[in-house]
């Protein structure tokens, strides 16, 4: 498959699109679908899942069902801050940066294998809402549309995580 292009033929299933299109997240990512390839209505007739808002553990049979798999996306530096509550955890924390991740799952919470991620700078002084909107949310697009560029051509990344280096914390 490597070098050609399937976007045409890519069916995305959106977690989420059904039931809250005014999250942000879900919004704009199916935006981000309908823009580049074919939005299906049932995971088990798409090429690719995407869930970017999960509240929920996946089932194996939703996992899997998808030819491509499922990705699933988090609002952190994956293995950083594994978890419901990954930006209020790096604001408690008082860091300067964190990123977001789209990974295919496994049986793990928040531990299957990165497919992409990018890096972003916190501001002095904003507030976590703020944050999610301005930065969270656009470098979850880019980084979705690397991710569903790489399957369209055959070339889905996948990096392991390096738990050993991570963390997990509970919900605040």
């Amino acid at each position: 498959m490597s070098g050609h292009n399937y976007t045409e033929k890519l069916g995305v299933y959106v977690y989420g699109a059904d039931k809250d299109v005014t999250q942000p997240m879900i919004k704009a990512c199916l935006d981000h679908v309908l823009e580049r390839y074919r939005l299906e209505r049932e995971f088990a007739m798409a090429s690719i899942a995407i869930a970017p808002m999960l509240t929920r553990v996946l089932t194996a049979e939703e996992i899997n069902a998808p030819p491509f798999g499922t990705l699933i996306f988090h609002p952190s530096l994956l293995p950083r801050h594994r978890g419901i509550d990954a930006i209020k955890w790096t604001f408690r924390m008082g860091e300067t940066y964190t990123g977001v991740t789209w990974f295919w799952p496994d049986e793990g919470i928040d531990t299957g294998d990165i497919c992409e991620q990018d890096v972003i700078a916190i501001v002095p002084g904003e507030r976590p809402r703020d944050f999610y909107i301005r930065a969270i949310i656009p470098a979850g697009v880019r980084t979705l549309s690397r991710a569903l560029e790489g399957v369209a051509n055959g070339q889905p990344r996948r990096v392991p995580q390096q738990l050993e280096n991570g963390s997990y914390e509970p919900r605040i």
